[in-house]
């Protein structure tokens, strides 16, 4: 019969303030009681105490932490000493990355946006199709679609949603999507572009070359009386925000899926068929 492997205990003993394994002879009596080596005896109180609490601080940022714990570590993040207080708030940070974010999200809305588009996507079959479409949507149910590519007298529709579903609506783009923060959470880099474009944004592409401060890249002039042509963007977003006033996201070299999804998402609200599928969408936001 095998024999069980045992589970080696560190040898010494812990300390609870310098949080290591020491040997028993750097413990005193009383020490081994408080599991507190001699060197931290030594220690003024508030000292020690301030060592102790950043080591119960370290640990709770990766693992569970129950409702008085919580309440523990938001007290600490306003503590006297900048020691403890700083490493509360990176602590709860890590933890709860979004805290902040969701104190803003809270009573936000939209009042309207305005959504752009402008390049490659997939539809639900998985083919890229080309879409080149702005829309307008506001709290009182006016959904407006401009498609550029369709013939002419045919690119505007407009549709009347119910007032109580077109706010749901917006209301969702906010703290579903979380559109507002697509920013922040998204990322605009790609490396088969020029990575300077994002580092310095006094550069254009005009016409398959690049400019640079409205400087024609082969004679380093613009013609006189003529303006850089801006280069436009893949995809952007504003909103009119009922709190923050206005919201504007503008992305340059990738389409991600996030705008992709709505896009759907809106051609959903006007039932389009033909050419982009009808009931594009299943569900709700």
């Amino acid at each position: 019969m095998a024999s069980k492997k045992r589970k080696h205990k560190p040898r010494g003993h812990y300390c609870k303030v310098c949080d290591t394994y020491k040997a028993n002879e750097k413990f005193s009596g009383k020490g081994h009681a408080a599991r507190i080596c001699k060197a931290c005896m030594k220690l003024p109180p508030a000292e020690r105490s301030a060592q102790m609490t950043l080591n119960k601080i370290e640990g709770m940022a990766f693992r569970y932490l129950n409702e008085s714990e919580i309440k523990w570590l938001l007290g600490k993040m306003n503590d006297q000493q900048p020691e403890v207080r700083e490493a509360a708030i990176e602590a709860h940070r890590i933890k709860f990355p979004h805290f902040e974010r969701n104190l803003k999200k809270k009573g936000l809305t939209a009042h309207s946006l305005e959504f752009y588009i402008h390049g490659e996507i997939w539809d639900e079959w998985g083919d890229e199709i080309s879409v080149h479409m702005r829309f307008f949507a506001d709290n009182t149910g006016l959904f407006q679609r401009i498609d550029y590519d369709a013939p002419e007298g045919e690119r505007e529709t407009e549709i009347k949603m119910d007032g109580k579903e077109a706010r749901k609506f917006l209301k969702a783009v906010v703290h579903e999507l979380n559109a507002p923060f697509w920013d922040e959470d998204l990322s605009d880099a790609d490396p088969s572009d020029d990575p300077y474009l994002d580092i310095l944004p006094g550069y254009r592409d005009y016409e398959g070359g690049m400019i640079e401060d409205g400087f024609e890249e082969e004679t380093g002039v613009c013609a006189e009386g003529e303006e850089a042509e801006t280069r436009q963007p893949l995809w952007s977003l504003k909103l009119k925000l009922n709190k923050g006033g206005e919201r504007e996201i503008a992305f340059y070299n990738q389409m991600r899926d996030e705008p992709q999804e709505f896009f759907w998402l809106l051609i959903d609200c006007f039932e389009l068929d033909g050419e982009y599928g009808e009931d594009s969408v299943d569900g709700e936001i």
